[in-house]
């Protein structure tokens, strides 16, 4: 008998690793942000340090989309990219899809469930 669903753990294991790219996205902003504006008269780290959270958050983030856009051709791998990489909301990723709200929730489903079957929970 094969696995049709996932365990509520693996299913909040999989979103966080997609969640990873808004909230690395965020960070490279508020890293920005800070050296603009704040970076006069404050104490930071060594520059080589910032430079290699920055590379880590960039590296994330390529993780994350590089891995939804090797998904195949189908709504699953068009509702994981908007949703996670381009940060939409569920109501606007189901108007694009031209679906109703409940149906791009249970793509979500099917979409969380063929991310983790393609191998996502080997890069968390």
């Amino acid at each position: 008998m094969t696995k049709s669903r996932l365990t509520v753990e693996e299913k909040k294991r999989v979103e966080n690793f997609l969640r990873g790219y808004a909230t690395n996205a965020r960070f490279i902003h508020m890293e920005k942000y800070e050296k603009l504006y704040m970076g006069g008269g404050r104490l930071s780290l060594p520059e080589g340090e910032a430079l290699t959270d920055a590379a880590v958050a960039k590296a994330r983030m390529f993780e994350v989309r590089h891995f939804v856009l090797s998904l195949a051709n189908c709504d699953e791998k068009l509702l994981l990219y908007y949703r996670y990489v381009k940060g939409e909301s569920m109501e606007r990723v189901a108007e694009m899809l031209d679906v109703s709200r409940r149906t791009a929730y249970r793509l979500l489903d099917r979409a969380l469930f063929l991310a983790y079957g393609n191998g996502i929970d080997k890069l968390f």
